[in-house]
């Protein structure tokens, strides 16, 4: 079984309904976390870094209290409040792995990291829950989710579509081209999971876009559609 978890505070308010709102639809148990201010969900009193990128430190925190809040076996599926779920992927649960992380193409590594957090998957195993201590004792000296998780997990995007090892620790890669798109270069049809993150927000909650003229600019883009 797979439940979706997401958190925000009142910053983020409209985008996290919609996330929630995605899952739902689909038919996924859907757990929401309020950070301070939401007025339902929740409640977890929870670090949010102010540095620019610097995600939630706490994000592991959360996704241990929800390992807590489901069977043995089962799969946590953190999305960023900014991302949607356009169509259900029942075939994350598939395989023989513990952590499933979402890489970035090889040509498109941010700050040299593979790893985008907005999405990950977390199969309740002695293994898991062990990897996840590790990563909130690692955030707690630091103030990126991101960062920490992938001095972690070791995965390149060369590894993507593979399981690797890491000691006792299975670690997935899926392609964030399919569960964590935020490209926005060609249509976006077969991403199941978009990321509306950082200068693509305004496109929210779009799911197609057409190729924006170079040195366009504005608020809304009269060249987005929705399918």
């Amino acid at each position: 079984m797979i439940t979706v978890i997401t958190a925000a505070d009142s910053n983020f308010k409209e985008f996290v309904e919609k996330c929630a709102d995605s899952s739902k639809q689909l038919n996924y148990k859907t757990l929401i976390y309020d950070l301070g201010g939401l007025g339902y969900g929740i409640p977890f009193k929870a670090r949010v870094s102010p540095k620019v990128g610097a995600k939630i430190p706490s994000k592991p925190s959360i996704i241990q209290d929800a390992l807590g809040k489901v069977e043995k076996g089962d799969i946590v599926a953190w999305l960023d409040a900014d991302t949607i779920l356009w169509e259900r992927f029942d075939e994350i649960a598939y395989g023989n792995y513990d952590i499933g992380v979402t890489v970035r193409q090889p040509k498109q590594t941010e700050n040299g990291l593979p790893i985008n957090a907005g999405v990950v998957f977390v199969r309740k195993t002695r293994n898991a829950k062990q990897f996840v201590k590790q990563w909130i004792e690692l955030c707690e000296t630091g103030v990126s989710d991101q960062v920490e998780l992938n001095k972690l997990a070791q995965v390149s995007s060369n590894d993507a579509n593979s399981t690797v090892q890491r000691g006792n620790i299975k670690i997935k890669a899926f392609e964030c081209n399919i569960y964590n798109n935020f490209y926005f270069k060609k249509t976006q049809l077969h991403a199941k999971i978009i990321h509306y993150k950082s200068k693509h927000r305004f496109r929210w909650p779009e799911r197609t876009i057409k190729k924006i003229p170079k040195g366009f600019a504005g608020d809304r883009s009269p060249y987005v559609q929705t399918k």
